[in-house]
């Protein structure tokens, strides 16, 4: 329900104001014969015309005419014989031309205008096209007025409380509002079953990998407190310390860096750079990186099959983060002593160039279904809490809301291979060559 009486009045105003008449009536309700009026006399209040002269004022021919041949009507000076009408309303404000027109909702009159002025008037062709314009905008209003009125005795009140034991009846009488409802209520049932696994899952992750370097701080605390330790000792004890400090804050600037992004706080800083360079500097990091691990050597492969002088327009720190986290990501999940790929290519798609980025590793088996869940905050697999292997679960939810950032989009797929234990794990990357800030 809404005050569409408010509605009326205020379009009587603009338009004896648009078409500085002396005069405007719409009748918007033929059932109840509702109407509204306002004189220049009375600018500021719209007046309600008593039932009776509106029921005098509809038997006119004039205005049934209007109303029955939803055409415009016109009379110039009301005083002349041949268009002399019988309107004692009219002639009681002095009005002596008179533009009419039926107001029309899906081929049915629910409504009419009327504009009056003083003196005697020739309407143009411009007042009649107008009028058409407004009456198109009344006819909504007056059917919205009707709709109302037919319902007032259905619903409740709207200043009273809701009550559910209106809905059942109804969702009975409307099958379109029951399709809403039951679709609606399956959706939060959704909904809700996700964000308790969500909770579930947070709760779970955060308790785990909190623990061991919490419980590593406490230890060495303990221990540089009341044992006296030789300074080679001391420093070993020390480096404990800060790998365990180094665990939690990566672990508190993951969330930051969600919280970042999901309050849409990030901006775009698009710069210029030589793509295969920007792309050897990160590669350089991790190979050094893998190569030093003595309990799992990895190699870095990189197929570059774009043009070596090829630039990329680009937020290129926060592409950089996207490319660390894939890769850091392919190094927690590859079988000990393989390789990890990533291939280059360029694409030319209606005008507009894309580079996409294929990472690809061989990993642990994991459910083909359940790939589409990485993308997801604080998923986990379970193959990855039973073997230890750490992070919360963010670092992917961060790489795919940076993606879209950067106008791209990312997927995952797990690829069968020849050996049963293990799967293919791939990630495509596809982003905008020359993005736009």
């Amino acid at each position: 329900p809404s005050d569409y009486e408010t509605n009326l009045g205020e379009i009587i105003k603009i338009i004896r104001q648009e078409f500085s008449i002396d005069f405007c009536l719409i009748i918007s309700n033929f059932d109840n014969l509702t109407s509204f009026y306002i004189t220049k006399e009375f600018q500021k209040n719209i007046s309600k015309i008593p039932q009776k002269i509106i029921s005098e004022l509809i038997e006119e021919p004039w205005i049934q005419s209007i109303k029955n041949e939803s055409k415009i009507k016109c009379i110039s000076n009301l005083q002349q014989n041949k268009n002399q009408i019988s309107l004692p309303f009219l002639e009681k404000n002095n009005i002596q031309s008179l533009l009419g027109i039926g107001t029309n909702f899906k081929g049915k009159v629910n409504g009419i205008i009327l504009l009056g002025k003083i003196e005697s008037y020739q309407w143009t062709q411009s007042d009649n096209k107008r009028l058409k314009e407004v009456a198109n905008v009344v006819a909504i209003v007056c059917k919205l007025n009707q709709l109302q009125d037919k319902t007032d005795g259905k619903f409740p009140n709207k200043d009273t409380p809701f009550s559910l034991t209106n809905i059942p009846k109804l969702l009975e009488e409307n099958p379109i509002l029951r399709l809403w409802w039951e679709t609606t209520r399956k959706q939060l049932e959704r909904q809700l079953e996700w964000n308790k696994k969500l909770i579930y899952n947070m709760i779970t992750i955060m308790s785990d990998q909190t623990r061991n370097p919490l419980a590593i701080l406490k230890m060495g605390i303990t221990i540089l407190r009341t044992k006296k330790l030789s300074s080679e000792e001391v420093e070993k004890r020390l480096g404990m310390l800060e790998e365990a400090c180094h665990n939690l804050n990566e672990i508190n600037d993951k969330i930051l860096q969600l919280k970042s992004l999901k309050s849409q706080n990030l901006t775009l800083n698009v710069t210029s750079v030589n793509f295969k360079n920007f792309i050897n500097k990160i590669a350089e990091h991790y190979q050094t990186q893998w190569q030093e691990n003595d309990k799992n050597t990895l190699n870095l492969a990189i197929d570059f099959e774009v043009n070596s002088e090829e630039k990329i327009s680009t937020d290129t720190e926060h592409l950089k983060n996207i490319i660390e986290e894939l890769l850091t990501n392919a190094s927690k999940f590859s079988v000990m002593n393989s390789t990890v790929n990533l291939k280059i290519t360029q694409e030319n798609d209606s005008n507009q160039s894309q580079i996409i980025m294929t990472f690809s590793n061989i990993s642990n088996c994991m459910s083909p279904e359940n790939v589409t869940d990485f993308f997801e905050p604080f998923y986990r697999e379970q193959i990855v809490i039973d073997t230890a292997i750490p992070g919360i679960g963010l670092g992917l939810n961060i790489v795919k809301d940076l993606v879209e950032l950067l106008q791209g989009k990312i997927t995952v797929d797990s690829l069968p291979t020849d050996m049963p234990k293990h799967c293919k794990i791939v990630f495509r990357l596809v982003i905008p060559q020359f993005l736009s800030s």
